[in-house]
């Protein structure tokens, strides 16, 4: 028998082929050749099904394979075309093209949003930004066309790019450093940027910075000489808009550069100063305060009171005790004759007294002038004490008295009574 697979020939009784072992007839009803029966047993059929396969058998995929597959490929495609769109939309080379771009338009709600802001006081958001580029910048829009971007060093973390442009009348280039944020590129730079930005304002005024309320954020870092200073520690821009207000004083805007003068291995900033007028209930509270202040000098050296127990003086600033001390101890001791026993003045009135109270243009204070027609009475012992001598005369005065509000008290800064008539 020939074997219908590979066509070997084979004994006529062969189940299977000797060479490649394909079945060659059924196994049905067959007694082994030569096999004799010895058991005692009748003959049994035996009825198998055999099914032998010498290799393996081939088996498409599944749906569950395809669709794994397909998966993958998505993925796969979708990794690329993230890489592209990044690469081309939101890498750094694009980043630093467009921050340019925005700079030339003055697009600077863009600008803002592409810088790098590390810091996030409400002295550094976009109202902020853009506020300051306007009162900073030229308004009009620069016609530039920008013809490379080239990287220039950088790595994964931080880069610089070399734009390099041309406007109508040059040729020139801009250096970009970019930091990396996340997925995003920002621009790193200080050149929107105001450091220790100072402001020097009347004691106990609201200050207004570019629209935002710094006494709300900020204390006075130094207060002196009826002055309150701020310091902002950053915000945008070198010229600012300043407004003042409050119960006391009128109120006033000015717009202010920031000042800085490079040393050789500092920077000093200078404090821009804004002397808002104060309003006229305060000058009226202030000019009150000064007849009756006047009044209590007076009192007070007539009774040859000394300097540190009148009470007059008990808010006086300590600077400013020494210079008033002097001014009082004169008037006390010559004028009214306590350090004199051979003279002293005994009468002393002031009539018709006429009132003006103003800003001193030279300092912030509040300086009330008091004029009026004065009369005075004096006695005098003679040489060899024998005999008292009465002197009578008037004339006009005009005594000044200077008030500073400090933390919230107006208190003297300063007089110079005139006095020369009497003594």
């Amino acid at each position: 028998m020939f074997c219908p697979e590979c066509g070997t020939n084979n004994d006529d009784h062969a189940a299977f082929c000797c060479n490649c072992g394909t079945p060659l007839q059924p196994l049905e009803s067959q007694t082994a050749p030569g096999f004799q029966n010895t058991t005692g047993f009748q003959n049994t059929t035996v009825s198998q099904n055999v099914s032998i396969s010498l290799g393996k058998e081939k088996q498409g995929l599944t749906t569950g394979d395809k669709l794994l597959l397909a998966e993958l490929a998505i993925a796969v495609l979708s990794v690329i075309i993230f890489i592209v769109v990044y690469q081309t939309q939101l890498g750094a080379k694009n980043a630093a093209q467009k921050y340019a771009e925005a700079v030339f338009g003055r697009d600077w709600n863009t600008v803002y949003d592409k810088l790098y802001i590390e810091d996030s006081s409400e002295f550094l958001t976009k109202e902020a930004f853009i506020t300051a580029q306007q009162m900073n910048t030229p308004e009009e829009k620069q016609r530039v066309r920008i013809k490379s971007v080239k990287k220039i060093i950088g790595g994964f973390s931080s880069q610089a790019y070399r734009v390099s442009y041309r406007t109508e009348d040059y040729s020139d280039a801009m250096t970009i450093e970019l930091k990396r944020c996340g997925l995003l590129w920002k621009i790193e730079t200080d050149e929107y940027f105001s450091k220790n930005y100072m402001v020097t304002v009347p004691a106990g005024a609201n200050v207004m910075v570019d629209k935002i309320d710094i006494t709300k954020e900020l204390k006075p870092s130094t207060k002196k000489d009826g002055y309150d200073t701020y310091t902002v520690p950053l915000l945008f821009g070198s010229t600012h808009y300043i407004e003042l207000g409050g119960d006391e004083l009128e109120d006033y805007a000015q717009c202010l550069t920031f000042i800085y003068t490079k040393g050789d291995d500092t920077e000093n900033v200078t404090a821009s100063i804004v002397n808002a007028p104060y309003n006229e209930k305060t000058i009226k509270k202030v000019m009150k305060q000064a007849a009756k202040d006047l009044e209590e000098i007076l009192n007070a050296a007539s009774e040859n009171t000394p300097f540190s127990e009148a009470d007059v003086f008990k808010e006086v600033d300590p600077a400013r005790a020494g210079d008033i001390g002097s001014s009082y101890n004169d008037l006390r001791d010559y004028v009214f004759g306590n350090a004199d026993s051979s003279y002293a003045l005994t009468k002393y009135q002031l009539t018709n007294g006429e009132m003006a109270g103003y800003m001193n243009p030279y300092e912030h204070v509040i300086q009330v002038d008091i004029k009026g027609n004065y009369k005075y009475e004096n006695a005098s012992l003679s040489y060899d004490g024998s005999h008292t001598t009465t002197d009578k005369g008037d004339g006009t005065c005009t005594h000044t008295l200077q008030y500073m509000n400090v933390d919230g008290e107006w208190t003297l800064f300063g007089m110079d009574l005139d006095m020369g008539g009497v003594y």
